[in-house]
């Protein structure tokens, strides 16, 4: 592949993701608001964000395999359709009910950009090229990312939250028109399988049972659902609790995925320096160090939201570098069904993300304890998967010789 077709790609990509990944980070800083407007409880308004994920986990499974028979073209306008759809929904709501409709709308649209997008960019890319293009991405939409609730708290403040939402469906039309314009088929017809009921259960039971897929995918699911659950957390317990302004909150939020994306500037430099085994370790070591650091703040200084903040920035960075090196690991386990373990990827891990969101939520009681057993969670959960993943690779590599 050109150069020139390479850059044409990542453009591509960058638009079919963009509202995906700031649909959730830019109407964080108005919770506190929509909780007024619509009165409602902490829960109901996390709500939100569960049912988005929700629909994100239940588009999934059926874009990987319908994508892999017809192609990548049309099941990605129709989520794009249904993600415009259900953002225009979410402009005009005038009850919590209704918004939640739009917010299930916008993540069986979005669900669409996440598996289509990570399948085309195995499509277009080989291996190595592969996980390149992810490092870019991931140089490029943690910093839309991170501008993401500064603009969604400008846009608060100023003309109220429904600007939020507006603002999404700006992005989502853009995306439509620039895929409509310029998208071209990267799945061939005759690398298609058809769209059998037995061929896709069998797929999926192939996927299902491959273990190292599922620890690999367990890991992320986890790492992510402890940084995603500390964002919508603190977005009322920063606010409503501890006295934290609107204003200054976004730069909080921003500070986390400001690690992030350091890590993610970071990571193609230090693979070449010190070698992807060497980056695996320090990126666990630090994931697991400072989320360990955010329990212990939590327990000796639970209300001081910077030290948490600080901490949780370390922790996404070494999230980071975990996800970036296991993500694209985990899609070459299964290569030949790429469109159903993509799809199987963001399902299970918003899945898990929406049942650990709804779970703080329900067990919300204005102090940060919740978010912190999450944490601690989390760190026991990934070191005992990865270690045992390592192992049985290690053990698999010297077989294989």
């Amino acid at each position: 592949m050109s150069r020139k077709l390479e850059i044409k790609y990542l453009f591509l990509l960058i638009v079919i993701y963009i509202a995906a990944c700031i649909e959730t980070d830019i109407y964080l800083p108005a919770f506190p608001d929509m909780m007024s407007w619509f009165s409602a409880s902490e829960g109901s308004i996390q709500n939100l964000l569960t049912w988005n994920f929700i629909g994100i986990c239940i588009a999934g499974p059926l874009y990987g395999p319908i994508s892999d028979a017809v192609g990548r073209k049309k099941p990605l306008f129709i989520a794009l359709g249904l993600f415009f759809l259900g953002s225009l929904i979410t402009i005009f709501a005038q009850t919590i009910n209704q918004m939640l409709l739009g917010r299930v709308l916008q993540g069986l649209g979005s669900g669409g950009c996440f598996t289509l997008g990570t399948a085309i960019l195995f499509d277009a890319f080989q291996k190595e090229k592969a996980i390149r293009a992810l490092n870019q991405l991931n140089l490029i939409i943690p910093l839309i990312m991170a501008m993401a609730p500064m603009l969604g708290a400008y846009l608060n403040l100023t003309y109220g939250f429904r600007s939020n939402f507006l603002t999404i469906a700006l992005f989502v039309f853009a995306s439509l028109v620039i895929s409509i314009a310029f998208f071209e088929e990267t799945h061939p017809k005759e690398k298609r399988t058809p769209l059998k009921i037995t061929s896709i259960l069998l797929d999926f039971k192939k996927a299902f049972s491959s273990k190292p897929f599922w620890q690999l995918t367990l890991v992320m699911c986890i790492l992510f659902s402890a940084y995603i659950s500390f964002l919508s957390g603190s977005a009322i317990l920063f606010v409503v609790e501890f006295n934290m302004s609107k204003a200054v909150f976004p730069f909080v939020q921003g500070a986390i995925l400001g690690g992030w994306v350091i890590g993610s500037l970071t990571l193609e430099k230090a693979i070449k320096k010190w070698g992807v085994f060497s980056i695996k370790k320090a990126g666990i070591a630090l994931s697991a160090l400072f989320g360990l650091t955010a329990v212990a703040f939590a327990l000796l200084f639970p209300k001081n939201p910077y030290l948490l903040t600080a901490a949780m920035t370390f922790y996404a960075f070494g999230a980071n570098w975990v996800i970036g090196l296991y993500f694209p690991e985990g899609m070459e386990i299964l290569p030949d069904i790429k469109g159903i373990t993509s799809s199987l990827m963001t399902s299970a891990r918003l899945l898990v993300a929406s049942i650990t969101v709804s779970l703080v939520g329900y067990t919300y009681n204005g102090t940060i304890y919740p978010l912190a057993i999450v944490i601690g969670l989390t760190i026991a959960i990934i070191l005992p998967t990865l270690y045992l993943y390592e192992k049985s690779a290690g053990k698999n590599s010297i077989s294989a010789n």
